[in-house]
């Protein structure tokens, strides 16, 4: 079996605890507790899955001793228990369960992946187009509260847009990008934003912010972005 693990910096709560889920017409949310293991996660924060053009789904109550007793059809020695994957070689019609619910029988044609989700207590399946993970919305409305200029968060979503490879020389290429772009007056009132951030201990929260536009950032590389932003000499550069 064939997979990718989707999920970097977050993971299901290790109490077993039933996920709540919601459909529409063509999409479903599958919300959850979160793991408070991760610095930048807090006790009893939940994050939510959102799958568009979604085909069926299946959730599946079961046990990690179970599914390591071979009482599941895919085997642990196949696909490890834990975390939230993109099985790249699944067949639908063989290593999907029959007995699936059906949201949107319009999406069985499309071209679907097949994410399967484990969780303390049950597995997760599903066969949908894409997927996002999000964490709690009321994060963005707290910090936008709080940043009303909104620099930083301005900064992390033009980078989305240019780069998908989280590294030092990337943070500086886009930094000497964005000084050509907003202007030195921007770049300042960002690295005084940042300073307040930093002061009032919030880089754990732009974390989550983050994930909306890059998935998978980390609190690390929050960090080493901030230092080439610190210490970048734009005198030099464009203005």
């Amino acid at each position: 079996m064939k997979y990718v693990k989707e999920n970097k910096n977050w993971n299901a709560a290790p109490a077993v605890s039933k996920p709540e889920i919601i459909t529409g017409e063509n999409y479903l949310e599958l919300v959850f507790d979160l793991d408070p293991a991760f610095a930048h996660i807090d006790e009893g924060e939940k994050g939510t899955l959102e799958f568009s053009e979604l085909y069926a789904y299946q959730l599946t109550e079961i046990s990690q001793e179970a599914y390591r007793n071979n009482a599941f059809r895919f085997k642990n020695d196949q696909l490890p228990w834990g975390g939230f994957y993109e099985l790249k070689d699944s067949d639908r019609k063989t290593d999907f369960p029959s007995d699936k619910v059906v949201v949107n029988e319009s999406s069985k044609d499309l071209k679907l992946n097949h994410y399967l989700f484990f969780l303390p207590g049950f597995i997760f399946e599903c066969l949908a187009s894409d997927y996002t993970f999000h964490f709690d919305q009321r994060v963005i409305v707290k910090l936008e509260e709080t940043y009303p200029k909104g620099y930083f968060n301005h900064y992390l979503s033009l980078f989305s847009v240019h780069f998908n490879q989280l590294n030092t020389d990337n943070f500086r290429v886009y930094t000497n990008l964005y000084i050509q772009l907003e202007g030195k007056k921007e770049f300042e009132g960002l690295k005084e934003e940042l300073k307040k951030i930093k002061a009032n201990k919030d880089l754990d929260a732009f974390v989550k912010i983050a994930n909306y536009k890059i998935p998978n950032v980390g609190r690390k590389h929050l960090d080493e972005m901030i230092k080439v932003i610190e210490t970048y000499d734009a005198k030099s550069k464009y203005v």
